[in-house]
């Protein structure tokens, strides 16, 4: 179908995405749904005579052109829902995008996606988290999608393109404005991996309304949704609803009862969201439908360790060795040995397993 002719189907009133697809999937993609008739509209499903009244009296065909031609000369691509490389897991969702605008390297068919949203206004804990549960995901090849909003959602994009990551950041607003306008630098080292994308049209500001619409694309994308910290009305709940709506898993980071930032995402936990930790937990539970599944999701552990912290960790095997026997093997007093085991639990090198026995990571 000629993405002109979808722009302009676009721009007819009281359309919708929905019954353009139905059209172009009842017509094939060789017709020109603007030559056809009033009756010949209405044979597809969807189309009532109201709406084919408002495709035959569509005059502004100019619109299409000279959007299609600013995007092209902007240095943006545009993606359609009929294209070999229009994502598999998008796809599949209730009312995907018709078309994309796509800034950077081009969207895939079969991508290995994990979205992290959160709150705007994080805490250090969920920066902390963010930054592990990304590194994690980049370390096993996974793709990190995410909305470019303030707070998690670009500390996610920030994370990733440091590491040498691939994410992908979908606008609420035309691909050619930046909200938040700070994130401009941040958009461009994005590019050079990643992906920008918009199902919005050129100069479309950031208005409240587009962000839900935006939720599901970034959901959609996805296998699975992250909610780090997210306060009682956060746009990454709606998030998360629409991976429940997707049939996508949904993972929370539990935060302190007492934190406004986590009363959201601790109730999707209450709600069935599976509680994680770090990223192992997601590639072990998602491991089996990705379109790469990874081979062994244990990966070497590269941590600096204190002399005293790195004597403990290189005592420690995968066998349980119970804090009584470590201590005395080690020489070293319980109240002392479990401080530094503390310290080398938050840096994920050993578990405690219960019963107070520890093994390695």
């Amino acid at each position: 179908m000629n993405l002109i002719t979808l722009i302009n189907l676009l721009n007819v009133p009281k359309i919708g995405q929905q019954r353009i697809r139905l059209l172009i999937s009842h017509i094939g993609q060789d017709l020109n749904p603007f030559e056809l008739s009033i009756k010949e509209l209405c044979q597809v499903k969807g189309i009532d005579q109201q709406s084919a009244n408002e495709i035959v009296k569509y005059f502004d065909f100019e619109y299409g052109i000279i959007e299609y031609e600013s995007a092209i000369n902007k240095g943006y691509s545009i993606l359609s829902f009929w294209d070999d490389n229009y994502p598999m897991l998008l796809k599949k969702i209730y009312n995907p995008p018709v078309i994309l605008y796509c800034k950077g390297k081009p969207l895939q068919y079969k991508e290995d996606c994990v979205a992290i949203v959160g709150t705007r206004r994080f805490t250090p804990y969920g920066k902390m988290v963010t930054q592990k549960i990304t590194n994690d995901l980049i370390a096993s090849n996974i793709s990190i999608v995410s909305g470019l909003a303030r707070g998690i959602d670009t500390i996610t994009h920030k994370e990733t393109v440091k590491f040498g990551g691939r994410t992908i950041a979908v606008l609420g607003s035309g691909i050619d404005v930046i909200y938040p306008a700070e994130n401009q630098k941040l958009v461009d080292e994005i590019c050079d991996k990643g992906s920008i994308i918009s199902e919005f049209p050129l100069r479309t500001k950031p208005d409240r309304g587009n962000f839900p619409m935006r939720n599901r694309i970034i959901s959609g994308l996805s296998h699975a949704t992250v909610i780090i910290e997210a306060g009682d009305r956060s746009g990454a709940i709606l998030t998360a609803l629409n991976a429940v709506d997707q049939n996508r898993d949904v993972f929370a980071v539990p935060g302190r009862i007492t934190d406004k930032q986590s009363i959201g995402s601790n109730r999707m936990i209450k709600n069935g969201a599976v509680p994680i930790s770090n990223g192992d937990d997601i590639i072990s539970e998602i491991n089996p439908r990705l379109f790469n599944p990874l081979k062994s999701v244990q990966k070497t552990i590269s941590i600096e360790l204190t002399k005293q912290e790195r004597l403990i960790f290189d005592h420690l095997g995968h066998d349980p060795v119970h804090i009584d026997e470590l201590a005395k093997s080690m020489k070293i007093g319980i109240t002392a040995l479990l401080q530094i085991l503390l310290k080398l639990e938050l840096k994920n090198a050993v578990h405690q397993i219960g019963g107070k026995q520890f093994v390695r990571a």
